[in-house]
């Protein structure tokens, strides 16, 4: 028999277990779930949400295809003129990216992507060679009716716009050329001052 504080220690006891125990015993036994973070319209899938909703604006009416940055003239000239880079055997043949820019007005990844399409599929190969070997002439007309196109309103219109650098006071300048001479890396001016590294080099090379 208990007397005293040894009778309110177990009555504490008691309760305590009654009420820790009680959630256990009516918790139910399935699991519930969590709350999706997708909207109903896509909880299935993102990605097949996505498609089908993909589906949906091509079969829709007000649907158009973008327009060529070219004309066809155009491009079947610089496949032809990537094809005759690609096969070319000449020692002083210009490099990739060279040959991209001045010659085809493409970029050096367009280049690339054509000329893995020309060793796994030799049909496209033989079809651009019966052709022949293309002329400056032929480039030269191929641009004039691109030009035409575009002027028609046939084609995308290439934005003439650039990056302006943003102006950094001199001020700025000169703590940053100072912190470099300290030994300071570009990569770390670039961090502590928040700048871009094309921003460091700029001012870096202004000495």
């Amino acid at each position: 028999m208990l007397f005293g504080p040894a009778l309110a220690a177990a009555a504490r006891e008691e309760a305590f277990l009654s009420i820790s125990i009680e959630p256990l015993k009516s918790a139910p036994s399935a699991r519930t779930k969590m709350p999706s973070r997708y909207a109903k319209w896509c909880r299935s899938d993102p990605y097949d949400a996505s498609m089908r909703n993909l589906r949906k604006a091509f079969e829709s009416e007000r649907y158009h295809p973008p327009r060529p940055w070219r004309s066809p003239e155009e491009m079947l000239m610089v496949r032809r003129l990537a094809l005759w880079w690609w096969t070319c055997r000449d020692n002083n043949k210009p490099s990739g990216r060279a040959w991209a820019r001045e010659k085809l007005g493409i970029s050096h990844v367009w280049l690339l992507k054509l000329v893995r399409k020309f060793e796994t599929d030799p049909v496209e190969v033989r079809r651009l060679q019966a052709y022949g070997d293309p002329t400056p002439e032929q480039l030269r007309r191929t641009k004039e009716y691109t030009q035409r196109m575009r002027e028609r309103g046939e084609l995308r219109l290439r934005s003439s716009r650039r990056r302006v650098p943003p102006a950094i006071p001199p001020a700025m300048e000169q703590f940053v050329r100072e912190r470099f001479a300290q030994g300071w890396s570009r990569s770390r001016l670039a961090r502590g001052f928040d700048l871009d590294r094309r921003t460091v080099k700029r001012i870096l090379q202004k000495v």
